[in-house]
């Protein structure tokens, strides 16, 4: 038999060995998700985003709340299956009308047309899809103005929309947003493996989810502080919310990493310098132990923000059992008690009674 044969039999052998492989375990560690209803709204260029929402469980407040993950994420980010880890529920048992967004190439997003662009960056999610979620919201609950709850990317998002479409957001939880990368020496060392973020890397992720919290390399610290998060916890976080980097999106960031800039594809918009003429309420939340959105990082977003403003640096110099990292920030195993209630009480603090309440049942 040609030794070309036996070649080409022995890789299908071990692709066919390697899906089956991610198959399995992401079938495993799946956690459905629990949203009351998925709305969509459509995008002007052709794509329709994802909106799970949480309807209030208790009486109702307004604004409603936008809930925006991260860069490598989707929706369950900050709206898990697993009702402990979900900050959209934990704020709906407050009585807050919750909308956890899925990114275009996120999620249950889909293009609504054929000729939907495939590329896209950071500034087509502020200028596309945003507007389009926000448009959404009003909708389904007749209010111009949200509430907006961001992580990482979506904690930029946020701030940068507080300032494009000041009418439209009454307030922002940045949760670990990297608006400068002058502090971040520990990434720039990693950006020689962004090459690993390209094209399918879930695939890669979910197929080392077996072997989440066993080990703690160093590399995984920049996603969280592996330690202070349950093993099977972050099995189920690489199966279900690890999502693939758009091209766009990631040139725009590592540019972003490596020059020090928050600015626009094109450079013609500096979202940094637009802090200062932010009017929105903006609490700045940072991890102590963050190494993607570290303290001195927020800390320079924070002291450029132009509105009312308050920073909480969560670690154990505030009190609290653990040094949170990034994401931990939300899966942290007491986030729920150390973490959310502060996110809570901040917004109640800039919301109003109101609506009607729809009587849905308590989850514990």
């Amino acid at each position: 038999m040609p030794i070309w044969v036996l070649v080409l039999a022995a890789l299908l052998t071990l692709v066919f060995f390697a899906v089956a492989h991610v198959l399995f375990w992401s079938w495993i560690y799946r956690v459905p998700p629990q949203q009351d209803e998925l709305r969509f709204g459509r995008t002007q260029d052709g794509w329709e985003v994802a909106l799970a929402r949480r309807k209030p469980r208790a009486a109702p407040r307004l604004p409603p709340v936008l809930l925006c993950h991260g860069l490598a994420a989707n929706r369950a980010n900050l709206d898990f299956g697993i009702d402990r880890y979900s900050v959209s529920l934990f704020l709906a048992n407050a009585g807050f009308d919750c909308f956890a967004l899925d990114l275009r190439g996120h999620g249950a997003t889909r293009r609504a047309r054929k000729d939907a662009p495939r590329r896209w960056t950071f500034d087509t999610y502020l200028q596309q899809d945003i507007p389009a979620a926000l448009d959404e919201i009003r909708a389904a609950t007749g209010q111009e103005q949200v509430l907006w709850v961001g992580h990482s990317q979506g904690a930029l998002l946020g701030l940068a929309a507080a300032v494009a479409a000041p009418s439209r957001l009454a307030g922002v939880v940045a949760m670990a947003p990297p608006t400068h990368f002058a502090a971040q020496n520990e990434l720039r060392r990693l950006l020689r493996y962004s090459f690993l973020a390209t094209g399918r890397h879930r695939w890669l992720v979910r197929g080392a989810s077996p072997l989440a919290g066993y080990l703690h390399p160093s590399f995984a610290q920049f996603a969280l502080n592996t330690r202070n998060v349950d093993p099977r916890i972050s099995r189920q976080l690489m199966a279900n919310v690890v999502e693939d980097i758009a091209p766009g999106v990631l040139a725009q960031f590592l540019k972003w990493a490596r020059t020090d800039v928050f600015v626009s594809e094109d450079g013609k918009v500096d979202y940094r310098g637009g802090l200062a003429s932010a009017r929105a309420p903006a609490l700045f939340i940072a991890g102590a132990q963050d190494l993607l959105a570290p303290p001195a990082a927020v800390e320079a977003g924070f002291a450029l923000w132009g509105g009312e403003k308050e920073l909480w640096v969560a670690g154990r110099s505030a009190g609290l059992g653990a040094d949170y990292g990034h994401s931990d920030l939300i899966f942290g195993r007491n986030a729920q008690e150390e973490i959310f209630p502060r996110v809570r009480d901040w917004l109640l603090k800039r919301s109003s009674a109101g609506g009607v309440l729809e009587g849905l049942p308590h989850k514990p």
